[in-house]
């Protein structure tokens, strides 16, 4: 069965058709874990998850959100109460893309997404469930998956996946020595400026990648251009089976294998 490990069906791109696609997601065996960004959307990730066979949730306040609103542990643990479908913590970790939108310093907006980052740790390890992380460099601030993985280390954390993973072949390996997976999308598809990506898809072990859409972003080909679905997850285990010389069977297995070991789904 395929696995989408990171979507988000909780967004408002899906408002006009989300049970049309959800029942697509069904039909064709696809299994979701929809990824809450901010409170309401983690909420409502929640509710998908306790409606629909097939779909999970991760629950938390994506690094651009962190002056948005306030992250409360309290009101997140109360979400995650005795809730078996919720499988993670995150989106969570460090963005430094949209720093020059901000009318505040570097070291200011890091040290704020790091208050909060830290605190999704501590949620995560105190409810025993893994970590779902982000990671973007800004055009001048190339540090962001170096400043997780730190973090990782410092505070003793080894389950998770770093989604939509950009960084190089020496984060990867640092994100998988510490116990995380590689999340690889559909950027794997296009055919310009992924090479390096793909030289990085054909270089990283099977047994430490999990692919994922970032619905509705970054759709893969042959759909680039219009919204990204969680069936399209399809044309990415398509690719990396390509870049690596292996049956697309080979890749839908061990996908479902490693997020059995992160999620456990």
């Amino acid at each position: 069965m395929l696995i989408d490990a990171h979507a988000h069906l909780d967004f408002e791109a899906f408002d006009e058709d989300r049970e049309e696609v959800i029942k697509k997601c069904q039909d064709q065996q696809v299994k979701v874990i929809n990824v809450g960004s901010q409170l309401a959307t983690s909420k409502l990730a929640v509710s998908l998850a306790q409606k629909y066979e097939g779909l999970f949730a991760t629950i938390g306040l994506h690094p651009i959100h962190v002056y948005d609103e306030e992250f409360k542990v309290e009101d997140y643990q109360k979400i995650i109460g005795t809730n078996k479908n919720i499988v993670g913590i995150g989106e969570c970790g460090y963005d430094y893309f949209y720093l020059k939108e901000k009318d505040k310093s570097f070291i200011e907006i890091k040290a704020k997404q790091e208050e909060v980052f830290l605190k999704h740790i501590q949620l995560a390890k105190d409810n025993s469930l893994p970590l779902m992380l982000h990671g973007r460099n800004g055009e001048t601030q190339k540090t962001a998956n170096i400043d997780i993985i730190q973090a990782l280390v410092d505070n003793d954390c080894h389950q998770g996946l770093i989604h939509c993973f950009d960084g190089t072949k020496e984060e990867a390996d640092s994100y998988i020595q510490q116990g995380f997976y590689i999340g690889i999308t559909g950027i794997i598809t296009f055919t310009r400026k992924a090479e390096a990506l793909q030289e990085l898809v054909r270089q990283l072990p099977l047994d430490k990648m999990i692919i994922n859409t970032d619905s509705p972003y970054l759709t893969p080909e042959p759909h680039r251009g219009k919204r990204n679905e969680p069936v399209y997850v399809e044309f990415i285990a398509r690719q990396v089976a390509e870049l690596k010389g292996i049956s697309y069977d080979e890749v839908v297995k061990e996908n479902a294998i490693n997020c059995k070991k992160v999620f456990n789904i």
